[in-house]
């Protein structure tokens, strides 16, 4: 009976998280999307009230660098790594549940990693790390890279975000119709030019952390990694080694 119901379960796990991920994605790019459909958004009177209001002005000053970090790091690489690879992987399952090669063993597994190490709430505990592949491919080692950059942060990706950040907030006010025809190109122009930052850094730590593309990667000793770095390549190989005990004890 547990057999014939994994699919059902894999498949409502994946559409919980598709859910989540389409929350994420309406946060961040979503936003920018709506503000150009729609048109009707103004600075003006926001403007007005804040320089009417030194404490308000103030406390704005403060919010600016406070959404660069949440929206450029979390809203649109953090949250998003955590939730649509998630997604993808409960799908995978829900396929292979269907196939009888997979039929005498489990699909996912999960580990726990302590207190602190994962995005989210602080925890009494460690964190369980769920939906986790019983047998690698090629599609779960990519998905899983994702997994782990979203749940197992890194300072690397986090400080490669951070222009993206900037350049989401950039282009809301870009997109505000009160804005003068070209302070709105050279803000929309501003963004673009800062994301595409960020992308260049995001893939040099991308490939720093899985790749091995820097030389302290090169090198292969754990001491040179970071903290995040040794628990990726940790994970990665304890995953390499139980496929190829399984497929040992298949043959």
């Amino acid at each position: 009976m547990a057999r014939a119901l994994r699919p059902v379960g894999y498949l409502l796990v994946g559409l919980v998280w598709t859910a989540l991920a389409l929350v994420v994605l309406g946060l961040g790019p979503g936003i920018l999307v709506y503000l150009a459909v729609d048109g009707t958004m103004e600075l003006g009177g926001i403007w007005a009230d804040l320089v009417a209001q030194p404490s308000e002005m103030v406390a704005f000053c403060l919010v600016v660098p406070l959404l660069v970090v949440l929206w450029g790091p979390g809203v649109l690489w953090y949250l998003p790594s955590a939730s649509w690879p998630l997604a993808l992987l409960s799908f995978v399952y829900v396929a292979r549940s269907l196939n009888p090669a997979y039929a005498g063993e489990r699909l996912s597994r999960t580990t726990r990693v302590g207190r602190g190490r994962t995005i989210g709430l602080p925890t009494v505990g460690g964190v369980a790390l769920s939906l986790q592949p019983v047998r690698d491919t090629a599609l779960t080692r990519f998905l899983m890279r994702f997994y782990v950059s979203g749940w197992l942060p890194d300072g690397h990706m986090f400080l490669a975000m951070l222009p993206a950040g900037g350049g989401w907030l950039l282009a809301v006010v870009g997109l505000a119709r009160d804005v003068p025809g070209p302070a709105r190109v050279a803000l929309l122009v501003a963004a673009a030019a800062l994301v595409v930052w960020s992308v260049v850094l995001g893939r040099r730590a991308w490939r720093r952390r899985f790749d091995g593309a820097t030389a302290p990667a090169r090198a292969g000793s754990v001491s040179d990694l970071s903290p995040g770095e040794r628990r990726a390549r940790l994970a990665e190989l304890n995953s390499r080694r139980e496929a190829r005990q399984r497929r040992s004890s298949r043959g």
